[in-house]
């Protein structure tokens, strides 16, 4: 079964009350009449009264309705915990009274019952059920080469991030939208802990010749010598006992492999921490000065 463009399966979106029936009522959708129970409502409703609801197939294949918001929505990325994982597939909470299945085909990996997972949400073609999936990179697109001039991201533009998965070389995110795309954040340019389903603003850093994207949670503009800064803060900061074995003598290779800056920039990142006094500067390396002050 192919599913038409006005399907609205999964979406919490506004419905027309149609006729009254015992113990409710039936909701007027694209996909045909969709029950909604009395114990839903708090007030009679009449024939062509306006409510919002999300419709889906209840667990005997019959279209239902229910006026609860759900934690995600058809073609939407969430982070959900999995209630139960077997050899049927899984089933996710997505705050309805029916979980969401997950076919075992659509998971990346085999999931774990009471671990979270970040799942998009879509209409199987075929049963023309709802359904989710733990494959995101399969619905957001990792390439810019499908899209119109006018459809694709510039340099430097702010863009809304949610964070798909750890990678190699840092973590892929999602950039939202009707089309979903997805770019890298390299882990050496981070200066804060991220994790999957989070969800952060940031910046297209580079539209590369592949036709793929780079990302950074660093505004431009923001001087290097500022963001190395932060990183050194950071690094610090998440640190054992708040020291770093680098200093002015460390080669150029190790701060590169590291932080990602030059020398030069470290110098005059961990120079300018010193004199606003947040930095201890030492033989064996940097210290924060707020641990130093704790130890002593």
């Amino acid at each position: 079964m192919k599913l038409e463009n006005t399907s609205l399966l999964g979406k919490y979106t506004t419905h027309t009350i149609g006729k009254r029936v015992p113990k409710g009522y039936h909701l007027i959708t694209p996909d045909g009449e969709a029950f909604l129970s009395d114990y839903q409502l708090d007030e009679e409703l009449r024939e062509g009264d306006e409510i919002e609801a999300v419709t889906y197939h209840d667990y005997d294949g019959f279209l239902t309705a229910s006026t609860q918001k759900p934690k995600i929505e058809t073609g939407k990325f969430e982070l959900l915990r999995i209630k139960a994982a077997g050899d049927k597939g899984a089933f996710a909470d997505w705050g309805l009274e029916k979980d969401l299945f997950i076919p075992h085909a659509e998971q990346l990996q085999p999931v774990v019952k009471g671990e979270s997972y970040l799942i998009y949400a879509y209409l199987d073609e075929q049963s023309g059920r709802l359904a989710g999936s733990t494959r995101v990179d399969r619905f957001a697109k990792d390439t810019i080469s499908h899209l119109d001039e006018s459809e694709r991201p510039e340099l430097n533009q702010q863009v809304e991030l949610l964070i798909s998965r750890p990678t190699e070389l840092g973590y892929r995110a999602i950039i939202e939208g009707e089309k979903p795309l997805s770019g890298v954040l390299y882990k050496n340019e981070l200066t804060k802990i991220i994790r999957p389903g989070q969800r952060l603003t940031g910046y297209i850093k580079q539209l590369r010749d592949d036709d793929k994207i780079d990302l950074t949670l660093r505004k431009p503009g923001y001087s290097e010598v500022e963001t190395a800064s932060d990183d050194i803060l950071f690094k610090l900061g998440t640190s054992e006992s708040g020291f770093l074995p680098f200093h002015d003598k460390s080669s150029p290779t190790e701060i590169r492999s590291v932080f990602g800056i030059s020398k030069r920039t470290f110098k005059a990142a961990i120079g300018g921490l010193y004199k606003a006094g947040q930095i201890q500067i030492e033989n064996n390396g940097i210290y924060l000065k707020e641990q130093l002050e704790k130890d002593t």
